[in-house]
């Protein structure tokens, strides 16, 4: 029994992050955000901003980052530049590469911005329960092994269909 007390709190647990997830999703995507960013601009910004390299991503690299399509992510590029906020540079080795590099201006607007989405993780949070939060985290980080191997262990294999017997000549009659 104790296997399904382990179950009701990992689902307990996984339904308490989902709803500070949605709650975030919400707000970071439904309210404007300050310096009059669209959700995607500022993520697009907040990815470029926050890159670890030294190297500039690509429209490719940014694509990925912010789960976007090719054809989306260089639309996205063309509005920023246009708008001053991002620069594009094509490879000088391989001119199908264009890199994009974040602005002085683009990271002006960028900062309004992500203090109205911390503000709203802290809404978040507030509103979920800082403390329950931090349990929830600890939990499922702490646990996650765990709880694959007990979600995966209950699953039930599916049930084969009957063969289908084909009567032999002598039985046909």
């Amino acid at each position: 029994m104790p296997r399904r007390h382990g179950l009701t709190e990992t689902y307990r647990t996984m339904a308490h992050l989902r709803r500070f997830f949605e709650s975030v999703r919400r707000t970071i995507t439904i309210e404007p955000t300050n310096g009059g960013l669209t959700p995607a601009q500022q993520f697009a910004l907040l990815t470029l901003a926050g890159n670890p390299s030294s190297d500039p991503l690509t429209i490719g690299d940014l694509a990925r980052e912010t789960f976007a399509t090719m054809n989306t992510t260089s639309a996205l590029v063309r509005r920023m530049e246009r708008a001053g906020l991002v620069r594009t540079t094509r490879s000088p080795k391989d001119h199908r590469f264009v890199y994009v590099k974040l602005t002085a201006s683009g990271e002006r607007r960028l900062r309004p911005s992500t203090a109205a989405v911390v503000e709203a993780l802290r809404t978040a949070a507030d509103e979920q329960g800082r403390a329950q939060l931090r349990t929830a985290f600890e939990t499922w980080f702490d646990n996650w092994g765990a709880v694959i191997k007990a979600l995966s262990s209950s699953r039930r294999q599916p049930r084969r269909a009957p063969a289908v017997r084909r009567r032999s000549r002598r039985s046909r009659g």
